[in-house]
């Protein structure tokens, strides 16, 4: 585990394996390494280097007042990339939720440094999936009303694991500028859309109030291939094991190549890997 500063925040980061480099970003709020670590980063290291990192004001990175922001959090990205020696080269990006929109920004700002781009449930334009849910907590007292009915993935934590998400929260929602600066995230633009020649796999839950991000994002990439999941918007924590099978298969094809998948196929894949 290391650590990278930048603008004034330490950013916690490791990496696993050898081989074409592959970084994975987690989502918003509840989010850190682990949503990434053993379900698909440690698999996916036994034939790759898998970077991964903790976003600032989240898991051991140190509290931000400010930066959340898509261009802030891009260059924090790249400072990760340049501490593991890797910002001049190629790397596959993977993203969850708000990771899938930094992964996004950053692939449009630098389409030479991404090989593939995998989005799941990217919730763009993060004005409408995202901020009106978290513009919904106005006191401290509704924050534990508001996880309860948000973020049902929360609802096994107990002991010291409550008690430290409750404090990341109370940081970010009334301690710093991530509201604001989630609510000013408009959609990135179709022309820069269009123009993206990057092999990329959209992978969205049937049931994720995300869903219309899937439809948009499926019209306008022109190198991508949606993939739906019987589930939410959580799906590294609700589907981990298809999710798995998808990014394994889609990372190991050759760059050029964006084929369509059918659910026979992805239930075929899923099968080999047994239960995590």
């Amino acid at each position: 585990m290391d650590t990278v500063s930048v603008s004034g925040t330490e950013l916690s980061t490791m990496s696993l394996g050898r081989g074409p480099t592959v970084v994975m970003l987690h989502g918003l709020v509840i989010g850190n390494m682990a949503s990434w670590f053993s379900s698909a980063a440690l698999p996916l290291s036994a034939q790759r280097k898998v970077v991964l990192y903790d976003q600032r004001g989240h898991g051991d990175s140190s509290f931000a007042s400010s930066g959340y922001d898509l261009n802030t959090q891009v260059q924090d990205l790249q400072s990760v990339l340049a501490h593991h020696g890797i910002d001049q080269e190629p790397v596959d990006l993977v993203g969850h939720s708000m990771g899938a929109l930094i992964a996004l920004h950053y692939s449009l700002q630098n389409p030479e440094r991404v090989r593939r781009l995998v989005l799941v449930d990217a919730p763009m334009p993060a004005r409408e999936h995202v901020a009106p849910s978290l513009m919904r907590v106005q006191t401290r007292e509704g924050l534990t009303a508001w996880v309860e009915d948000e973020l049902a993935v929360t609802r096994g934590l107990t002991g010291r694991r409550r008690e430290r998400l409750q404090k990341r929260l109370v940081a970010l929602l009334f301690e710093s500028t991530l509201r604001e600066d989630v609510y000013a995230m408009a959609s990135e633009s179709d022309t820069q859309l269009q123009d993206l020649k990057i092999p990329t796999l959209l992978i969205y839950g049937k049931h994720s109030p995300c869903f219309s991000a899937a439809e948009k994002l499926s019209q306008v990439l022109p190198q991508t291939r949606l993939v739906t999941l019987d589930c939410g918007h959580y799906i590294p924590e609700e589907a981990p094991i298809e999710l798995r099978a998808l990014l394994e298969e889609f990372l190991a094809l050759p760059q050029v190549a964006v084929p369509s998948i059918s659910k026979s196929e992805v239930a075929a894949l899923v099968q080999p890997h047994g239960v995590i």
